[in-house]
């Protein structure tokens, strides 16, 4: 995990700033400029322009300040760097990531940018967007490619194009990959990001899904729309129950060892080092969302 919160990253077209200006009002942890799908090929440059000003410009407040660029196979990818890059976006997102050798391409094609902006040399992360099955076969090693890597993003759409399946309520043709992708993000110890939910009809499969990755161990989920950001919110944060459950497990921990007692038990269940590990992990999500300040 990183120390940015990640349980909600809401897409915004790039080039478009009336709905950016309303994205920059909800309660994401994330906002991430889009300068590949959702962007006509005539309008490219355009948005590229726009979306360097507003990157250059606008405060963020503690919203991560993401840009996915196009592919580095084509010539918006490195355009898209070269232009947004001076104005110090937190992390860029790379679409359509195969090979590790693609994101240690990309990790010096930024440091050259970053040396002739006059920027501090890895101040910028990357996340890759796994979206193939080759980035599968692939993924720890993309996963370790570079220390700029904090993330790896599931593009469940493109991925089931090209396995010629579908994606079903319960996703079970997904699992392997959503696992693979999330071990490979643990092995680097950075975050994993589920996919996107497109039908905006249906909370119910958007709770379901989020749920779902949550308890695989997903630090948190790509949105496409406002109306998803509540219900993913609540998902990945603590409730007050997980949290006061949390701080029992490491007070009766420590209490147990300060007792000399090999043997830690707590409402009828045995504790040991890695429920503590989990709690810990908890607290810090809820301390990173706030809810420890708010008495949570």
């Amino acid at each position: 995990m990183t120390d940015r919160l990640r349980r909600t990253m809401l897409f915004v077209p790039g080039g478009n700033e009336k709905i950016f200006n309303k994205a920059l009002g909800l309660g994401v942890d994330g906002l991430i400029l889009d300068l590949e799908d959702s962007v006509a090929l005539e309008r490219k440059d355009s948005a590229r322009e726009v979306v360097s000003e507003i990157v250059k410009g606008v405060d963020f407040g503690t919203k991560e300040k993401v840009v996915r660029i196009n592919a580095l196979s084509t010539d918006f990818g490195h355009e898209d760097m070269k232009k947004v890059i001076p104005g110090r976006p937190d992390t860029l997102l790379i679409p359509k990531v195969e090979r590790a050798e693609e994101i240690i391409d990309c990790d010096q094609f930024i440091s050259e940018v970053e040396k002739r902006a006059d920027l501090p040399i890895g101040g910028i992360g990357l996340i890759a967007l796994i979206e193939s099955p080759l980035a599968i076969f692939n993924i720890e090693n993309i996963a370790l490619a570079t220390p700029r890597m904090n993330g790896l993003l599931f593009g469940a759409a493109d991925f089931t194009r090209e396995t010629g399946g579908k994606i079903t309520g319960n996703r079970q043709e997904l699992f392997y990959p959503l696992m693979r992708i999330l071990l490979a993000a643990r092995i680097a110890g950075i975050d994993a990001l589920d996919t996107p939910y497109f039908d905006l009809n249906d909370p119910e499969g958007l709770k379901r899904h989020a749920e779902q990755a949550k308890n695989m161990g997903y630090d948190g989920k790509a949105l496409i729309h406002p109306s998803q950001v509540e219900i993913v919110n609540d998902i990945f944060t603590p409730t007050l129950e997980e949290i006061q459950f949390a701080r029992k497990v490491i007070a009766a921990f420590q209490s147990a060892r300060e007792a000399g007692k090999g043997v830690v038990q707590l409402d009828g269940k045995v504790i040991e080092n890695v429920h503590v590990a989990v709690a810990e992990k908890m607290l810090k999500i809820a301390a990173r969302a706030g809810l420890e300040a708010e008495g949570r």
